[in-house]
């Protein structure tokens, strides 16, 4: 992908944020984040985030279309977080197919009551079982942050760490087994900026309701869809 001018994405976010009423600061676009602050949560996390992500903090805004990344007196992280969601962001992102089989079988392994001479017993297995199983399942999302909410359990990933370092992924896990990756119209992995500034574009098009509610129903059948919406694409 060619450079973005970081500017240039910031001017036309303004711009998109005041045509739908919003200015700057709550509840409008966050400001953004200084290199200081920057490199305080890279160092807190133990990694240093994509520099497109990065760029996107210093010139358009801690927050606006992604959950805002704040400090809270204490220590960084992204609103609306669960506090185990970014422990481990050193942790390389895992290969996809392989952490899928790891976790389906360990939910494979649940234990049955009739394999145990007591409810007691039973119990004790199934904690066990259950603990393991919902480590390896939160393994699974390791070096990502959760970045943005998309309703309905549902969320986007970008990856900043490990061979997916940089990319942008869909956690479909709320109904389905499926973490996807994003893809952009080369049907790669799609990247922060490209994610961002095809969000940017498809949202500056969409002036009026009627334009949006007939978007949507393109985008449902598969005409016209933008990055963030390839949900279950393969």
């Amino acid at each position: 992908m060619h450079a973005v001018n970081w500017d240039e994405a910031r001017d036309r976010t303004v711009a998109l944020y005041a045509r739908l009423g919003m200015g700057l600061g709550r509840p409008g676009l966050p400001e953004v984040l200084s290199e200081t602050q920057v490199r305080q949560a890279e160092e807190q996390f133990g990694v240093e985030f994509p520099e497109d992500y990065r760029q996107y903090l210093l010139h358009v805004s801690a927050g606006g279309r992604v959950r805002k990344l704040q400090f809270n007196g204490s220590r960084w992280d992204w609103d609306g977080a669960r506090p185990e969601d970014h422990d481990r962001l050193h942790v390389p992102f895992p290969d996809h197919d392989s952490a899928l089989a790891e976790s389906e079988d360990a939910w494979d392994r649940q234990p049955k009551r009739e394999d145990h001479i007591s409810d007691a017993a039973y119990e004790t297995a199934h904690n066990a079982w259950q603990e393991t199983a919902y480590a390896i399942e939160a393994a699974r999302a390791t070096g990502a942050v959760f970045l943005n909410d998309d309703g309905c359990g549902f969320y986007t990933l970008l990856v900043v760490s490990g061979p997916m370092r940089g990319t942008m992924w869909f956690d479909g896990r709320a109904t389905c087994d499926r973490l996807n990756p994003l893809l952009n119209d080369d049907r790669q992995a799609a990247t922060f900026a490209e994610w961002y500034l095809d969000w940017l574009a498809h949202e500056e098009s969409l002036t009026t309701p009627e334009q949006r509610r007939t978007a949507f129903q393109s985008w449902h059948v598969g005409v016209g869809r933008p990055i963030w919406f390839r949900w279950f694409d393969s």
